[in-house]
């Protein structure tokens, strides 16, 4: 793949797995906003509406693109001063008392820069047991909650059955947030297996977040890595 190749599905990738990762720390608040008599705000550029062209990863809406992903807010830390505790102190005591939360992803990119069409797609991702779900993407389930994901690296990501005939993309991420509903170390290590087994079916490579191919010795750090991440968290 040429350098100009790479940075767009890079962008994408990034893009993708932040789209994820905004609505997965955002649910909780959007729970609440529901539940309130408040008028939901509408970001710019939120409306509906096809046909731009899918590397254009930036809109021209500000900082903010048509997912509503832009900048984070700043987080203010609640008072745990003296003095009686503001209303939904105490979620917000345990929300800081969370794991800080971990990405780690990869990328699966077809040998020859080439395009691999949907049905091949599928049918590698239904053999390695993964199901379609949230945010029209697939992943690994247990107990409900996803494990780790598999999107296309192009944006949005979206890898939907029924438009399985008239789409390819040159690649997929494979992307984990931790904490997750198993082990970090049994998580990782499912992940790598099945990332490896896609690859095989797809005629593709699998890199780490620096585009530099997975090696056996990239695989120990990052499993390293995850395993100190745990043991700083007790998890």
């Amino acid at each position: 793949m040429s350098p100009t190749q790479w940075a767009l599905l890079i962008v994408g990738a990034v893009a993708v797995v932040a789209i994820y990762w905004f609505s997965r720390r955002e649910r909780p608040a959007s729970r609440r906003r529901s539940e309130a008599p408040v008028k939901a705000l509408k970001l710019p550029g939120s409306a509906s509406g096809g046909g731009s062209d899918q590397m254009d990863m930036f809109s021209r809406f500000g900082e903010f693109d048509e997912f509503g992903v832009g900048k984070p807010r700043k987080r203010v830390s609640p008072d745990l001063g003296s003095g009686a505790p503001a209303a939904g102190g105490q979620s917000a005591v345990a929300a800081a008392a969370q794991p800080q939360e971990k990405i780690v992803a990869l990328l699966i990119a077809e040998r020859e820069g080439t395009a691999i069409f949907g049905e091949r797609i599928h049918a590698a991702l239904q053999a390695q047991g993964l199901q379609f779900g949230e945010r029209k993407i697939y992943h690994r389930f247990a107990r409900g909650v996803p494990v780790f994901s598999v999107a296309s690296l192009i944006k949005p990501g979206y890898l939907d059955p029924a438009q399985r005939r008239e789409f390819s993309t040159p690649g997929l991420s494979v992307f984990m947030v931790l904490p997750g509903p198993t082990a970090p170390e049994e998580a990782i290590a499912d992940m790598f297996l099945t990332a490896r087994a896609l690859a095989r079916e797809l005629n593709a490579d699998v890199y780490d977040s620096n585009r530099e191919l997975l090696t056996a010795a990239a695989e120990s750090a990052i499993v390293a890595d995850v395993k100190a991440w745990a043991q700083r968290h007790g998890l």
